[in-house]
């Protein structure tokens, strides 16, 4: 599972404009709405809704996100505690 898209998710539902969310993540708009393309292939769920210009979380990706944000907190620990193995 490729954490950067998962962290692109998370990013979008925050800011529900992919010019925001690839300033943010230092990428293009183009970059941003292929992460959530293949999120949205991979995983067989629509994530956002997009009507009129304007981006919104469905049901399903209001439901997976708490999920994505524990993952990428649980990897930011694992890689701490590595890197406080490593120093030691």
């Amino acid at each position: 599972m490729d954490t950067r898209k998962l962290a692109t998710f998370v990013d979008l539902a925050q800011t529900c404009n992919y010019s925001q969310t690839a300033e943010n993540i230092f990428a293009t708009q183009a970059t941003v709405s292929k992460q959530i393309m293949a999120l949205e292939k991979e995983w067989g769920v629509t994530l956002f809704a997009r009507v009129h210009r304007t981006v919104s979380l469905t049901q399903a990706g209001t439901t997976i996100l708490p999920l994505v944000k524990a993952l990428l907190q649980n990897e930011q620990t694992l890689l701490q505690t590595i890197d406080q193995q490593v120093h030691q």
